[in-house]
């Protein structure tokens, strides 16, 4: 009975069939895992990328006018919309900022003002004086104005398995007008 076991174990051990078998069930979850991350990833830097050239077209037909409006700034949006892959939620924020130096003040660092700022879609937080950002915008000389102009899509991704949440893309563009000095909102 023991020299049966043995011969058993023996030829069990000799035997090479299904190794294949054992080494694709131990690296397929693996491999799809990699490779769901690739197609997730992917898709995030594809809508970031859409993202940027829907916020820069934007920017460049805004630059472009001397007024603007609300009704003006809601087909904005929805060409922004237009040019996003998801573009449920998908919000837009133009502002338009003065920077002013005393002459007076030897060294002054200017101040930066929000002349008037509109959202559409779903962005709803006007841009205050407080808010504004320095890192966002450009160098300025005294008197300038520029139009910032800001894009949230929200990126909800295919799964969550490799580590992506629901987060919100966000693009920021500072921009000068192009044919005046700068931009007036028509109430």
């Amino acid at each position: 009975m023991i020299s049966l076991l043995k011969t058993k174990i023996n030829e069990f051990r000799k035997d090479d069939g299904g190794t294949a078998t054992i080494e694709f069930v131990l690296w397929f979850p693996l491999l799809m895992f990699w490779i769901l991350g690739i197609v997730v990833f992917f898709d995030a830097f594809k809508s970031r990328g859409a993202l940027i050239s829907a916020n820069t077209i934007v920017a460049d037909i805004i630059s472009r006018n001397s007024e603007i409006d609300a009704d003006y700034l809601d087909l904005l949006q929805l060409l922004q919309a237009s040019l996003l892959p998801k573009t449920s939620g998908s919000g837009l924020r133009i502002s338009s900022i003065l920077y002013t130096v005393d002459p007076n003040i030897l060294n002054d660092p200017g101040t930066y003002t929000v002349q008037w700022s509109a959202v559409a879609g779903g962005a709803t937080i006007v841009l205050e004086d407080k808010n504004i950002l320095i890192t966002d915008l450009p160098d300025m000389y005294s008197s300038e104005t520029i139009l910032l102009i800001d894009s949230f899509v929200p990126y909800v991704p295919m799964t969550r398995y490799v580590g992506m949440t629901v987060t919100t893309l966000r693009r920021t563009i500072a921009i000068s007008p192009r044919y005046d000095s700068r931009v007036v909102w028509v109430y």
